[in-house]
């Protein structure tokens, strides 16, 4: 189970034409056998692309074992409203990094394991990609967050909503390394291509598109791994 709640005037700027209106996220298991979460709930004015928990140190949470701690939401509230500035630095951060290419921009989201939530995984993240990169040949880990929460956001059937906010956390790694602060593109390609030419090269997988071996192979030859 999962809601979002909205603050009038709470907004932030990933840069002068694309505002994000924040809000809070609230999850609890729907089957009561997990705890309560508050994360960072957003919503980007131009596309209407959803967000949440993206900045670890707004996020607060307990158990389902603990009594319930109302000043959780207290906090949580405080800490959003009052940190604009904070959030505005880590998404300025995030148009800063690139990854390698575009086709490493799906394998990384592909990493995340959004897919499981989409119908037409690779065909749906590789037209959000199409929709949110500006150069295929260097995409920050902004666009490509973006790309992910457009998928989620547009190209989900069915699919219930606290399960949803699950892809919506996956995602949110490209932003939140758990330490609260942005992770290395460097890294999150290196593991994604790693963990993805095991999978088609030395497992023969099922390739995700035409002349993905060849990209893998140029991936590993830029990422300094062998095969």
């Amino acid at each position: 189970m999962s809601a979002d709640i909205n603050f009038d005037g709470a907004t932030v700027y990933a840069n002068r034409d694309d505002p994000i209106d924040l809000g809070l996220h609230v999850k609890s298991g729907h089957s009561g056998f997990h705890g309560l979460k508050y994360d960072v709930g957003a919503e980007r004015q131009v596309c209407s692309n959803g967000m949440t928990a993206f900045v670890s140190e707004l996020g607060f949470d307990q158990t389902h074992g603990e009594p319930f701690q109302p000043g959780l939401a207290y906090n949580a509230v405080d800490a959003i409203v009052e940190s604009p500035a904070e959030i505005e630095h880590r998404l300025a951060e995030a148009q800063n990094q690139e990854l390698m290419n575009q086709d490493e921009a799906l394998l990384v989201l592909m990493e995340t394991g959004i897919g499981r939530f989409l119908e037409n995984p690779v065909p749906d993240l590789l037209n959000a990609l199409y929709d949110e990169i500006e150069d295929p040949e260097n995409p920050t880990l902004w666009e490509t967050y973006n790309a992910g929460t457009r998928a989620l956001t547009h190209y989900t059937q069915d699919v219930p909503e606290y399960n949803l906010s699950d892809g919506f956390e996956n995602v949110s790694q490209l932003l939140e390394d758990g330490t609260n602060s942005i992770p290395e593109p460097e890294r999150l390609g290196q593991r994604a291509v790693k963990n993805r030419s095991r999978t088609i090269i030395e497992n023969s997988g099922e390739p995700y598109w035409e002349g993905e071996t060849e990209s893998l192979r140029e991936l590993m030859e830029k990422h300094e791994i062998q095969a």
